[in-house]
């Protein structure tokens, strides 16, 4: 009975075909579930970090370019600034959720921040920095 089990252990085809099978495998697999799940907290990354970078942006773009547009109040403009805020913010989790890839989410994101960002860096340039 012994002898059995040795003869069809050493000679079976998975043994005899491919001796350096460990040798050929990846290191580290990465399974469909955990990048499933890295896929859905990036995401979710995005959307509660990144949702609020882009709202505040435009809240504070709209606060500084609506009085010099429209000729509000400062106080009417930051109200409706951050008002409107809230839309963007809602829009901004959407479009995470709605995206193909967490990357296209996560540069979506950033695509929707650059002009707000510019045109606050020039308002707070022209008005001489801030404040008062």
């Amino acid at each position: 009975m012994r002898m059995i089990l040795i003869w069809t252990g050493f000679f079976s085809p998975s043994f005899h075909e491919f001796p350096n099978d460990f040798a050929r495998r990846p290191a580290h697999v990465v399974s469909a579930s955990f990048r499933y799940r890295l896929g859905v907290a990036s995401r979710a990354l995005a959307a509660i970090a990144g949702g609020y970078g882009v709202a505040a942006l435009s809240a504070a773009a709209l606060a500084l370019c609506l009085p010099a547009a429209f000729g509000m109040a400062r106080s009417e403009a930051a109200m409706t600034g951050t008002l409107a805020s809230f839309i963007v913010f809602a829009l901004a989790v959407m479009w995470v959720f709605a995206a193909r890839t967490a990357w296209r989410a996560w540069s979506g994101l950033v695509i929707a921040a650059v002009p707000p960002g510019l045109l606050l860096l020039l308002l707070l340039a022209r008005s001489g920095g801030g404040g008062a």
